[in-house]
C-alpha cells in the first residue's frame, strides 16, 4: 500500500509540474537604454521589445543597472521614478578596464511600480553627473565587455531584469533582460559621429 501511494503522490507532483509549466513562459523581452535628457541629467529607460506584450498585471522582482564611466565618476540626485534603486556597487580603474569605472545601481522595490507598456519606454531612475563627465556615460553590454564575470574583482557587474506578468495571455509570464536597444548615451553617438567625420 505504501508503494501503490508513493507512486500516486509522484505522479500528481509530475503532472501538477507539467500543468504550471504548460501555462508558465519565460522571454527575454526587457531592453534598457541610457539618455541624456538635459543640462548634465541622465535617464535610465526600459522597453518591451517585439517578442512580448506585457499585460497591467506585472511585478518586477530583481534587477540591476550598470554604468560605464571614466574613473572619477561623479553623480547626484538619484531620482527613483519606476521601482527604487540604489547604488549597491562600484569598481573603479579594474586590470581588465583600467581607464573605466563601473558603477552598479539594485533593484530594492517595485515601488513605484515599473509600469510596462508594449513598444514603449518606462524611465527608471534618473541623476545627475557631474559636468565633465556629460558624454561619457554608457551601460555595460553583457556580451562584449570586458570586465564581465570572471573578472578580477569577483565583481557581478551587468544589467538584469526580472518581472512577472500575472495577466498575460495563455498564462503567467517571466521577462528577463535581453540587451541593450541602445548601450551608450545618445550625446557619446553625437561625439563619435563628429569625431569620424
Amino acid at each position: 500500500m505504501k508503494a501503490f501511494n508513493t507512486i500516486t503522490i509522484c505522479l500528481l507532483v509530475f503532472f501538477a509540474a507539467n500543468v504550471v509549466s504548460a501555462q508558465t513562459s519565460f522571454q527575454n523581452g526587457l531592453e534598457f537604454k541610457i539618455q541624456l535628457l538635459e543640462g548634465n541629467t541622465y535617464g535610465v529607460y526600459v522597453k518591451p521589445n517585439s517578442s512580448i506584450s506585457p499585460s497591467s498585471k506585472t511585478q518586477a522582482g530583481s534587477g540591476q543597472v550598470t554604468l560605464v564611466t571614466p574613473v572619477g565618476f561623479t553623480y547626484s540626485n538619484l531620482q527613483n521614478i519606476s521601482g527604487t534603486w540604489i547604488e549597491n556597487a562600484r569598481v573603479d580603474a579594474p586590470a581588465e578596464a583600467s581607464d573605466k569605472s563601473y558603477v552598479s545601481f539594485g533593484f530594492v522595490s517595485d515601488e513605484p511600480r515599473i509600469k510596462l507598456f508594449p513598444n514603449e519606454e518606462t524611465l527608471l531612475f534618473t541623476f545627475n553627473c557631474d559636468g565633465t563627465f556629460v558624454g561619457q556615460v554608457a551601460l555595460i553590454d553583457n556580451n562584449n565587455d570586458p570586465f564581465m564575470t570572471p573578472n578580477s574583482y569577483n565583481s557581478n557587474p551587468g544589467n538584469d531584469l526580472g518581472i512577472i506578468d500575472l495577466g498575460a495571455k495563455g498564462g503567467t509570464a517571466y521577462y528577463n533582460y535581453a540587451g541593450n536597444y541602445s548601450t551608450e548615451s545618445e550625446d557619446m553617438r553625437n561625439l563619435a559621429t563628429l569625431a569620424k567625420n
